[in-house]
Formats: C-alpha cells, sequence, structure tokens
C-alpha cells in the first residue's frame, strides 16, 4: 500500500524539462518590433505574455498576473508592483502594450482604503537595477528597459516576440511564493537571469526552487 501511495504522489509532481539553448538576437527597440503594431498610433498590442520553453510544465504557456508592496501610512498604498505568473492560469491577466517605444502594462496605481487594488492605468514597466534580483516592475526607478528578441535554435528563427534585457539575456527565473498581503493567489515571481544574476553572498546561480524559461508575447 505505500509503495501505490508513494507512487501516485511522484506521478502527481510535474517532472522538471530541460530548457532549449537558443541564440537570442535583440529587435530595434521601439513598438514596431513587436506583434500588431499600428502605424497611425505609433503602438503595439495590447497583448498578454505567457511562459514558453520552461523547465516546470505546471506552469508552460501561463500568462502573468501581479503582486505588489503595500505600504501602511495610516491608509494602505501601493509602494511598486511585479509581474508574475499565477499558479492557475484561468484568471483574468493584466495586459501588456507598448506606447511611446515603452513597454506598459495595465495594472493597479494605488488601493482603496480597503486595500483593493485601484486606479488602473497603462504603466511603463521595468526591470530592477539590481541585476541578482532583476524583477520585471512598475512605480521604480531604473534604467533597465525591456527588450524585444528573436530566438534562433540551432540557426533555424523560433516563432513568436521573446523579451529579456541587460546583456541580450532572455532567460528568466521562476520561483513560487504563497499568497500574501500583496496577492490573493499563489504565484510564481520572476527574475531576469544573466551574467550577474547569481546570489551576490552565496554565488549559487538559481534560487532555492528556481526553475528557468522564457516568456513570450501572446498576440
Amino acid at each position: 500500500m505505500l509503495s501505490i501511495t508513494l507512487s501516485s504522489i511522484l506521478l502527481s509532481v510535474p517532472a522538471v524539462l530541460a530548457v532549449t539553448e537558443v541564440i537570442a538576437k535583440p529587435l530595434p527597440v521601439g513598438c514596431a518590433s513587436y506583434p500588431r503594431y499600428n502605424e497611425e498610433t505609433g503602438t503595439a498590442g495590447p497583448w498578454t505574455i505567457k511562459v514558453s520553453d520552461s523547465e516546470n510544465p505546471a506552469i508552460e504557456g501561463f500568462g502573468d498576473t501581479s503582486a505588489y508592496s503595500v505600504l501602511f501610512n495610516g491608509r494602505p498604498s501601493l509602494r511598486w508592483g511585479s509581474i508574475t505568473i499565477p499558479t492557475y492560469n484561468q484568471i483574468a491577466k493584466n495586459p501588456f502594450q507598448c506606447i511611446n517605444n515603452t513597454m506598459t502594462a495595465w495594472v493597479p496605481n494605488d488601493l482603496t482604503a480597503a486595500g483593493a487594488p485601484t486606479n488602473y492605468q497603462w504603466t511603463p514597466l521595468v526591470i530592477s537595477n539590481y541585476p541578482y534580483d532583476a524583477e520585471l516592475m512598475w512605480k521604480i526607478q531604473s534604467s533597465e528597459e525591456l527588450k524585444p528578441f528573436e530566438h534562433y535554435v540551432d540557426g533555424v528563427k523560433q516563432d513568436g516576440v521573446f523579451i529579456g534585457g541587460y546583456e541580450n539575456s532572455t532567460k528568466w527565473g521562476f520561483r513560487y511564493y504563497p499568497a500574501n498581503v500583496g496577492s490573493v493567489r499563489d504565484y510564481y515571481l520572476i527574475r531576469l537571469l544573466g551574467p550577474n544574476s547569481a546570489d551576490p553572498v552565496t554565488g549559487a546561480a538559481l534560487q532555492a526552487n528556481e526553475t528557468v524559461g522564457y516568456i513570450k508575447i501572446d498576440g
């Protein structure tokens, strides 16, 4: 009985898959490099993003959601936010759109007195300046922009546009977090991986239980 139960448990745990190694070719920075570009308005989108070619099959093809840091000063306010990946994909997504050659997302910028997200608007996204914690965020100061890329495998161009930044990196880390005051659902926090993304103290390339994959424009 024990062996049958243990086998059932092991079968229910998704296997870790290998990530395909790609050559990432940067596209010209600007809205024209993204799908659904409108020459009249100079904008591209809206669309969502999705996990692509991930080590974790449980989130393969999943879209995005968001989590945020809450500041309490008499009443709650939204200090900053991060784009995340949900553990359950059948939920509303935060759409993306390129405006004025800048990637934006339809995200909350404040909280109500009860702590509910509000004041949704197209808000610029940036990558955190800290290469070892390069989350995709809004309402922070950073010089690191999100950039579009093409992927090539053995010289063959792959379908779609992928996002990344820093030194032409398009590989992202995905780490699970339980629901908290800034997210009503469990989620995977994402961070861009690159030459300097290792833990500055331990030197570890990945954090505990962090898996790797790519992020692709879905639209």
